[in-house]
């Protein structure tokens, strides 16, 4: 009786050190296990730090948003043409998953009437993570998106349905907002 051959691709000898363009394509042609674990464990803790920061500091939030947000990639992963940076891809998907979540729970906010700030914070010191997380959501959505994750006013307008104005506008508020909670803490810390 002659052996059983088993028709195994060899898909999942994926070398580490790929280029995302190449696990892309892996995963697009061959449905690559291993090329999705590299992309993902690549991409997930920078896509979280985008997540957590917007959506205030929770993780299981943040942890939601970016299973989501993977969900979400690898259906449209025809669109990212390999030109841009796959991780800045990832982590604008990541920011609009959060960015639902927030107005979901309507604690979005891009109004000039709203509290810069959330709840006052009982800590004595507050690090730069926790004046951003002190944020009303709105402002905490412009100031990640536009000083940390790197996108232009142009590109936050787009994803919150803003011009590009009230983004800058946005932005220059939640800065003064962070500055204002830094500066007594900074001036107790220098005496």
């Amino acid at each position: 009786m002659p052996p059983v051959r088993l028709n195994v691709r060899m898909i999942d000898a994926i070398d580490a050190s790929a280029t995302d363009e190449t696990l892309v394509s892996a995963i697009r042609r061959h449905r690559s296990e291993a090329a999705f674990a590299l992309l993902y464990d690549r991409h997930t803790p920078r896509g979280f730090q985008t997540a957590w920061r917007i959506v205030g500091g929770n993780p299981h939030e943040a942890e939601d948003v970016v299973q989501e947000a993977w969900l979400r990639a690898v259906a449209s992963l025809d669109r990212w043409s390999g030109e841009s940076d796959f991780g800045a891809w990832f982590r604008g998907i990541a920011a609009h998953v959060a960015i639902d979540v927030v107005r979901r729970q309507v604690r979005f906010v891009l109004d000039a009437d709203a509290d810069l700030v959330c709840e006052e914070s009982p800590v004595e010191w507050m690090d730069m993570e926790a004046a951003i997380l002190s944020l009303a959501p709105g402002y905490r959505a412009v100031l990640v998106l536009h000083d940390i994750e790197g996108f232009t006013h142009e590109e936050i307008g787009a994803r919150l349905g803003i011009t590009p104005g009230t983004s800058k506008g946005q932005l220059f508020k939640a800065r003064r907002a962070v500055r204002a909670r830094l500066a007594p803490r900074m001036e107790r810390r220098l005496l």
